[in-house]
Parts: structure tokens; sequence; C-alpha cells
């Protein structure tokens, strides 16, 4: 099967790689199973193994085993390991860095990229996001919003523009904001503690 090239670092071989990327480097400290690798990035669980064999051979992550499982970590030791999360971070690195920040938010039901980055992660636009469109669903603190967002800011360095929707607008989609944002490609966040 051919892999699609990744839309959004020239630098990457494809997007599976970069989201695989993005959820070891983002959150270096942690390990991750291969199974939670591919369900992040929307891959198969052979091509998930195929990319982490790839990364263990140039020595970019570390595994554990616990069992019959692997776990997977960033190598933070590595050489390139500030150059990679430089890179993953201005690219895939929303995906994995928003949601351990939005997860404790009270009143938050969902949370959705949106705009040109999810445009262009689902190859509907070729512009390079210059910032990061958020959109939290439900009775959201904003004070609690801007915080997290400010600090995913600080990680990625880029903007985050968060936006707010409550569930019912968003369950109805009948304003102009909710009617476009439904319209074009979303990308949702997957918020499990």
């Amino acid at each position: 099967m051919k892999v699609a090239a990744a839309k959004l670092s020239p630098l990457l071989k494809s997007d599976v790689q970069g989201l695989i990327l993005a959820e070891l480097f983002m959150n270096p400290d942690e390990f991750f199973a291969i199974s939670h690798l591919a369900d992040f990035a929307g891959t198969s669980l052979p091509t998930a193994m195929r990319e982490v064999d790839r990364l263990l051979d140039g020595q970019l992550v570390v595994q554990k085993t616990v069992g019959r499982a692997r776990l997977i970590q960033a190598n933070k030791l590595h050489l390139l390991f500030d150059s990679v999360s430089q890179i993953v971070a201005f690219s895939y690195g929303p995906a994995a860095v928003l949601p351990p920040l939005l997860v404790g938010l009270d009143g938050i039901d969902h949370a959705y990229l949106f705009g040109v980055w999810a445009a262009r992660l689902s190859r509907q636009t070729a512009a390079t996001p210059k910032e990061v469109d958020l959109l939290l669903i439900g009775n959201v603190s904003r004070i609690e919003a801007s915080r997290a967002a400010t600090k995913a800011e600080e990680i990625l360095g880029r903007e985050v523009n968060v936006q707010f929707a409550t569930a019912l607008a968003w369950e109805r989609g009948d304003t102009d904001f909710v009617k476009e944002v439904k319209a074009n490609p979303l990308v949702e966040l997957t918020l499990i503690p």
C-alpha cells in the first residue's frame, strides 16, 4: 500500500509518521503502546509497528517490554531530540499537545481542530497553517481555556485561536459559525484522562 506524502511537514515521510512522532515527542516522559500510537495516527497496527521499528533503528525512540506489550518512548538522550521535537511541534504537534492540556477543563464535551491545520491534514489546502484553530464544545471556562491555550502556544511556537460553542449550538448547527466549521475539515481531539 502506497502511503501519501506528509502534508504538514515536507521533512517527514507521511502524516502517520508525523502523528506518531508528535505523540511520542510532545509527551516525552510517557511510554505508549503501539496500539495507542496506531489509534492516535489513524492507521493499522502493522503500519504503526513498521514506523516504530524505523524509529527504533534510528534510536529516536526507546522501548521497554511489559509482558508481550512493547511500550515506546521518545529517546530524550538522542542528539536530534530537540530538533525533532521542534519540527514535530510545529507540524503535527497540535494533535498531541492539546488533549492533555484540555482534559482537566470543567464543562468540556468535545474539542476540535479546524481551519487551515485541519484542512491541510485532510489534503484540502496547500496553505501553511500560521495558527492553530481550536473549537471547544460545552460550558467551558474561558479563563481556564485561555491558560491551556497559552501553555500550548509555548510548546507549539504558534498562536492557538480558541473558539467556543455550547453543546446545544453545536448539535443544532444553526449559527453561521457552527455551519461553517462543520462544512470544513475537523480533527476531533480525544480527551481521555
